[in-house]
C-alpha cells in the first residue's frame, strides 16, 4: 500500500515552487553577469591592455630614436675648444630607454596574465557547468513536477467527500461513469 504524503498545506508546495523559480532566475542572472564580467576582463587584458603596451613600445622606440638624435646633435657641436656636456640629452635618452624597456616588459606581463586569466575563466566555466545543467534541465523539470503535484492535490481536495453532520460518515462522490444522477 502506498504511504501517505502527509501534505499539510497545498499552499506550501506553491510557495516552494515560487521560491525555486526565483532561485532559478537569480542564479541564471548571476551566471550571465559573471560571464559578462569575465568576457570583459578577457577583452581588456587580451586586446585593450595589449594594444596599449604595444603602442607604448612603438612610442618608446620613437622616443629613443629622437633622444639619440638629440644626443648626437649635441655631441656634434663639439669643437677643439668647446665640448658640450650634453647631460640633459643623456638623461632624456636614458629615460627613454628605461620607458621602452618597461613597455616591453609590460607587453610580456600582459601576455602572461592573459593566458592565466583565460585558464581561470575556462576552469570557472567547467566548475559551474553542473549548475548550468541543473538550472537548464533539472529546475524546469522540478517546477513542472511541483505544478502537477499542486494541481493533483487541489483536485484531490476538491473530490474529498463532504462529511455529514448527522452521521459523521463521508459521502461518496457521484460516479460519472455509472450514468446515475445524484
Amino acid at each position: 500500500m502506498a504511504e501517505s504524503a502527509n501534505v499539510s498545506s497545498i499552499d506550501a508546495v506553491a510557495k516552494f515552487a515560487a521560491a525555486l523559480r526565483l532561485f532559478d532566475e537569480q542564479s541564471a542572472n548571476a551566471l550571465l553577469s559573471i560571464d559578462d564580467q569575465a568576457r570583459g576582463a578577457l577583452q581588456w587584458i587580451e586586446h585593450d591592455a595589449a594594444a596599449y603596451w604595444r603602442g607604448q613600445v612603438r612610442k618608446g622606440f620613437e622616443d629613443v630614436s629622437r633622444t639619440r638624435a638629440e644626443l648626437l646633435a649635441c655631441r656634434s657641436k663639439a669643437t677643439k675648444d668647446y665640448k658640450p656636456s650634453c647631460i640633459d640629452e643623456m638623461k632624456a635618452h636614458r629615460a627613454a630607454q628605461a620607458r621602452l624597456q618597461h613597455a616591453e616588459e609590460q607587453v610580456e606581463v600582459v601576455r602572461r596574465w592573459g593566458q592565466r586569466l583565460q585558464r581561470e575563466v575556462d576552469e570557472y566555466r567547467g566548475r559551474v557547468q553542473r549548475l548550468r545543467q541543473c538550472l537548464e534541465a533539472d529546475v524546469p523539470r522540478t517546477l513542472a513536477l511541483l505544478d502537477r503535484t499542486a494541481l493533483s492535490l487541489e483536485q484531490y481536495v476538491d473530490r474529498l467527500p463532504a462529511t455529514s453532520n448527522e452521521t459523521n460518515t463521508p459521502e461518496l462522490p457521484a460516479q460519472a461513469s455509472s450514468g446515475e444522477s445524484p
